[in-house]
């Protein structure tokens, strides 16, 4: 417990108070933003880029989980070929 206290008292409190000390400071250099000191951007083209990059990751996401189920339903059709042969020559 003596060398946690030491650790806050020696490391951390030292750069904590000269943080709040330097608050006053800061806050003497704060200028309230205005709408007129914004500047303007128009949001449709990254909006209109958001959704094309979701339909576009949705497409591939379909287009890849379609291949593995066909791939899945050839590899079932090659185990029931496999499995009726085997019955047949038994």
């Amino acid at each position: 417990m003596t060398r946690l206290i030491r650790l806050l008292s020696t490391r951390i409190a030292p750069p904590l108070v000269a943080l709040l000390c330097a608050l006053p400071v800061w806050a003497q250099e704060y200028e309230p933003v205005t709408e007129a000191s914004q500047p303007k951007t128009d949001p449709s083209p990254f909006v209109i880029g958001a959704y094309g990059f979701i339909w576009v990751a949705v497409l591939v996401y379909v287009v890849v989980v379609a291949r593995g189920l066909g791939r899945a339903n050839r590899e079932i059709e090659e185990l029931r070929r496999r499995v009726d042969a085997a019955s047949r020559s038994a």
